[in-house]
């Protein structure tokens, strides 16, 4: 049996103590962060939209946008689509969502309420438009024949669904009834389904969903007919919230101002979005829709 005497077993001992502190501090600071660790160290980026549409499949079909969000910026992106507008606008308020798709009404109430910052918006929204709709067979060709008959909005806070057409058939000197007695549908398909099932005589929507419903075929072309078109407007937004870190501002317009139609990828989120391209957006350019508004007696 071998032996040390008692000096030389505690030098030993201690060189071997040091050696395996050294040893597990190299590997300690020379391991990698495991997937997990990284995605919670990441920056989290949480985007809502205006249900336009049905907010489930618009939920679903925006994976894309999120994926592509997610590689372009850094950030984890989380995308909510609540049931209607007003709830979009709260919850940008609470600091529940950093960056928001609006239509311009809404973008104009957050903007005033807390301070909503413009960024990006297709190329299509500097020059929106609203069409009016009446079954095919309607009598129906102007608005002035719209005088006794029954009509419908969509969202109370809809740009192209409520607050411009309201505003042309005023301009138009259209029977105050036709405003007055106005079903609300919530939505612009919803519109589009209430005309075409004749629950409405009429109804106004967004020119954009109008053109989606009837190339998916969830509406029939053939049973419609369009009999006003508006001048164009501007419309929706993508908005920053007041306080959200410059750098991810910085990131999501980069982003979005990159999409590339001739790139397939890119491509495949520009058809989602109904774009063809994303320009820089400002406020000056909504200042006729808070005259709208306000004449409305929408926005105070």
């Amino acid at each position: 049996m071998l032996t040390f005497p008692p000096a030389r077993w505690s030098s030993a001992a201690s060189a071997l103590c040091l050696i395996a502190v050294l040893s597990a501090a190299v590997v300690g600071c020379s391991k990698k962060p495991s997937s997990d660790e990284a995605s919670a160290s990441r920056k989290t980026l949480r985007l809502s939209m205006i249900p336009t549409t049905d907010p489930g499949k618009m939920a679903r079909d925006a994976e894309p946008l999120v994926a592509y969000l997610e590689k372009q910026t850094g950030a984890k992106v989380v995308l909510t689509v609540p049931l209607n507008y007003a709830a979009v606008v709260e919850a940008f308020g609470a600091d529940k969502v950093d960056v928001a798709f609006f239509g311009g009404f809404t973008y104009v109430q957050s903007h005033k309420r807390f301070g909503a910052q413009p960024l990006v918006q297709r190329e299509r929204d500097q020059a929106f438009h609203s069409l009016f709709l009446t079954q095919a067979d309607s009598p129906i060709a102007s608005l002035a024949d719209l005088k006794g008959r029954t009509f419908a909005f969509g969202d109370v806070n809809s740009t192209s669904g409520h607050l411009m057409p309201e505003y042309y058939l005023r301009q138009a000197a259209v029977d105050g009834d036709v405003i007055a007695k106005a079903i609300y549908t919530g939505g612009h398909d919803a519109t589009a389904l209430a005309v075409a099932n004749k629950k409405v005589d009429a109804g106004a929507l967004d020119e954009a969903v109008f053109q989606k419903l009837t190339k998916d075929g969830k509406v029939d072309a053939s049973k419609l007919k369009v009999f006003y078109t508006t001048p164009p407007f501007f419309d929706y937004v993508w908005s920053a919230r007041k306080g959200l870190d410059p750098a991810l501002i910085d990131a999501f317009k980069k982003a979005m101002l990159a999409l590339d139609p001739g790139d397939p990828q890119h491509k495949a989120v520009l058809d989602l979005l109904q774009a063809t391209r994303y320009v820089p957006a400002d406020d000056a350019s909504y200042d006729k829709l808070r005259e709208a508004a306000t004449a409305a007696g929408l926005l105070r």
